[in-house]
């Protein structure tokens, strides 16, 4: 018998791939930018937006993946506690 789908589960190795792919990229961003510096291609300073750009890549990607953590929430039916006075 199969058991049930953890979403929890499903969005913690989603985020582990998403970082995973997000390290390979910024990786390879950085060395191709590093090559082309190296051989004049390009000036120094020109690939100072890569970091940036995976910064906000990276935020947007984690901001999905928490949102779909909340929607699969179940609701609380319990109504909040009054504390004494």
């Amino acid at each position: 018998m199969r058991s049930p789908f953890n979403i929890l589960r499903a969005c913690f190795y989603l985020f582990g791939v998403v970082v995973l792919l997000e390290a390979a990229w910024a990786t390879v961003g950085g060395i191709g930018c590093l090559m082309l510096i190296m051989n004049g291609t390009i000036a120094i300073g020109s690939c100072a937006e890569v970091a940036q750009r995976a910064r906000e890549i990276f935020s947007e990607m984690l901001a999905g993946i928490l949102a779909l953590l909340l929607a699969a929430r179940p609701p609380n039916d319990k109504p909040p506690r009054q504390e004494d006075k």
